[in-house]
């Protein structure tokens, strides 16, 4: 029988790692895995998200680190062994392996490595991308140089020539973006192992995403904070995953979904013999999954600009039956929740996700849920219509705000990247018009260019000089001075869809031109954007994996 550990022995201390201090820790061997980890199961890809959603500031879940006295020998971390002297405080991954041994196999700095732990970033394209290892261009940062300072220094003079200003700035941002990324942990400090086993097979055996409620559980100490009581009480706890705010209605049919119930019946009916808390606790451990699914898989960085809500009741149902699907499986859902949008099918409030839900009723693995889900939608492509009159409340609107976002704004002023996750946090215009006073004597089709996307801006509107004001500023600077650097450099216009004819036309003081031009632009870029997630002309077919599954 295992002995009940009191609450000060079990209580997990909260921690926040940078990701050097990290690295630092397993190089001195303080970061071990336990024998009963199992090994690393994640593909490069998986590995590249990882590294895109630490660039990009996205949250990438808890640690849980066990507290022991570690022996002295060889230590191994992913591929790595390190010769190291006993540490009587060393840390034992319980949950968080895939991701410390891809952060440590990837960004210490050493030899060979296995391709799916060697990644660059692209000074060019702002993107992690894979290495290829032989013919690189100089302007290809590889990601094992960018934690140490004085490594980066010196990848940085030795490319000098080959580079842009930009561009040597930009590594630098990597290089403290990277290294300052913080990592929030719990540290268990206990004695018996059968009670971490167990916490681990209750993290691993059910995929649930570790949070401290699950640590308490687990080591049979009261929980430092009660379940969700309510929906609203639910709201308020999502709301701090920093992806927006998720309504009632909307986490009600996720419940009823999750349920099994019927999004169209009398409501007490429904939940007459359901366990509320319980049934509440899945809501929010599926949603932080959809969360997740959607900033890293999906390309949706906020529920603000999630074309139509429906699709949440079955992203829901599915990450609570598969709270750890396949890459396939997640690449299989991201193409129908894309084809869906293009088409219109997923338009609705969720009640016309019954086929969609049956497939993730069907008992089937979630590789074949998923193209069951998929095959709800339609697999062909249909013309992505021309940007109309600019709402946020229109799908179409904010898929056009999804593609500003993928270009990766940088401030007009600082030239530094934009936080558009705070942005979005925000409650004001995320997206203010650029010309605010029309000219006079338009027709009704250049007047309608001033209310599509073209004139409008993912940008803050605070400060004193309006924007309109120093773009006009920049393309006077760079047309009567081209052989200076104008004030707002040419990627960083770029980063909002200003090209150098648009500014040739605000040059020519030709705002009909400048808004058309950019609304062009920005029309392209989200039809782009839609095919790239579409994926319309890839096969939908099953993995040999799932067939071989399926067999079985």
């Amino acid at each position: 029988m295992i002995a009940v550990p009191t609450p000060t022995q079990s209580r997990p201390e909260t921690r926040v790692f940078r990701v050097e201090e990290l690295l630092a820790h397993a190089r001195a061997g303080r970061i071990r895995v336990p024998t009963f980890q199992r090994g690393f199961k994640w593909e490069r890809a998986d590995v590249g998200k990882l590294l895109d959603s630490i660039w990009r500031g996205y949250p990438i879940g808890t640690l849980l680190l066990w507290s022991k006295v570690g022996p002295a020998g060889q230590v191994m971390v992913g591929d790595l062994t390190f010769e190291v002297n006993e540490q009587n405080q060393a840390w034992f991954v319980v949950d968080g392996q895939q991701r410390i041994v891809s952060l440590v196999s990837t960004l210490l700095d050493r030899g060979s490595r296995a391709d799916k732990f060697d990644f660059d970033f692209d000074l060019v394209t702002g993107n992690v991308v894979p290495s290829a290892r032989r013919g690189e261009p100089a302007t290809h940062l590889p990601l094992d140089r960018v934690i140490d300072s004085e490594e980066l220094l010196a990848w940085v003079d030795d490319n000098r020539a080959a580079l842009t200003p930009e561009q040597i700035r930009l590594a630098f941002r990597v290089g403290t973006a990277l290294r300052e990324y913080e990592l929030p942990a719990y540290v268990v400090t206990i004695d018996d192992e059968r009670v971490v086993r167990e916490i681990f097979e209750r993290t691993n055996s059910t995929g649930k995403s570790l949070d401290v409620s699950d640590v308490f559980n687990a080591l049979h100490t009261p929980i430092d904070r009660q379940p969700a009581a309510s929906l609203e009480d639910l709201v308020q706890r999502l709301r701090v995953r920093s992806l927006g705010e998720i309504d009632e209605d909307q986490l009600l049919r996720s419940l009823l979904a999750i349920e099994d119930r019927d999004l169209a019946g009398e409501l007490q009916r429904q939940l007459v013999d359901v366990d509320i808390p319980a049934a509440l606790e899945r809501v929010e451990r599926a949603m932080d999954r959809v969360f997740g699914f959607l900033a890293q898989d999906a390309g949706i960085p906020h529920l603000r600009l999630l074309p139509y809500q429906g699709p949440l009741t079955v992203l829901s149902a599915f990450f609570n039956t598969f709270p750890t699907p396949s890459t396939r499986a997640r690449r299989l859902l991201t193409r129908w929740l894309w084809r869906g949008t293009a088409t219109g099918e997923l338009r609705g409030d969720g009640k016309d996700m019954r086929p969609a839900l049956e497939a993730v009723r069907s008992g089937a693995g979630d590789e074949v849920t998923a193209r069951g889900i998929l095959a709800t939608v339609s697999t062909r492509r249909p013309d992505i219509k021309p940007s109309e009159q600019f709402n946020l409340r229109y799908a179409r609107s904010r898929l056009s705000v999804i593609a500003l976002f993928d270009l990766r704004p940088h401030d007009l002023r600082t030239g530094e990247p934009i936080d558009v996750v705070s942005l979005l946090n925000g409650h004001d215009d995320i997206v203010p018009p650029i010309v605010t006073h029309r000219p006079a004597s338009l027709s009704a089709a250049e007047t309608a260019a001033f209310s599509s996307v073209g004139n409008r801006l993912l940008y803050s509107s605070h400060g004193e000089v309006s924007v309109l004001t120093m773009l006009v500023a920049a393309a006077r600077a760079q047309a009567e001075f081209p052989s200076i650097t104008t004030s707002i450099p040419p990627h960083v216009l770029a980063s909002h869809a200003i090209l150098a004819p648009a500014m040739q036309a605000l040059y020519d003081d030709d705002l009909v031109a400048f808004v058309e031009l950019r609304r062009d632009q920005i029309d392209g870029a989200t039809a782009r954007l839609v095919d790239r997630h579409a994926e319309w002309n890839h096969s939908d077919r099953l993995s040999i994996a799932a067939l071989s599954h399926e067999e079985e």
